[in-house]
């Protein structure tokens, strides 16, 4: 069990990093945004960021993630694993003007990486964040057992 002001510290920099993020895309994002949509997905060693900007016209806007966001968002990953649960495989964060900002996290479903990354990412991934048998969907299984019968590389 942590202490309560281990879990205040964890607490407080986990808004940090949100702040971060946030702060990285607005300042990215060009005047007259509407929507600034995040899409993270994240397995060890291996990272896919979408950003989609909408401008007020309704046009998009070409944007590349800054680097800002997606270190916050790899640390962010880390600060949030929890033993029972396992680490979260994708995220998506959504800011409409002038700041206000949801995030959703994904723990169980399939991230549909694209193109499809090697299962020994995803095998390493939870290597480095187990999580209890129960608690590993069944996508996930299969995908790593694919990668142990396959006699295939591990990742690199």
């Amino acid at each position: 069990m942590s202490e309560p002001r281990d879990e205040q510290a964890r607490q407080q920099r986990y808004e940090e990093l949100l702040q971060q993020v946030g702060a990285a895309l607005i300042g990215a994002a060009p005047q007259g945004w509407r929507r600034i949509d995040l899409i993270a997905k994240i397995a060890e060693g291996v990272q896919d960021f979408g950003l989609t900007v909408i401008m007020s016209d309704m046009s998009y806007a070409e944007v590349d993630t800054p680097p800002q966001a997606g270190q916050a968002l790899l640390e962010l990953r880390k600060l949030m694993y929890e033993p029972d649960r396992g680490a979260w495989l994708s995220a998506r964060y959504v800011i409409n003007p002038p700041g206000e900002f949801r995030i959703f996290y994904n723990y169980d479903h399939d991230p549909l990486w694209e193109p499809p990354i090697p299962p020994a990412y995803l095998e390493r991934d939870l290597a480095t964040y187990p999580r209890p048998a129960e608690k590993v969907p069944g996508w996930l299984r299969r995908s790593i057992e694919q990668a142990r019968t396959s006699g295939r590389p591990e990742a690199h």
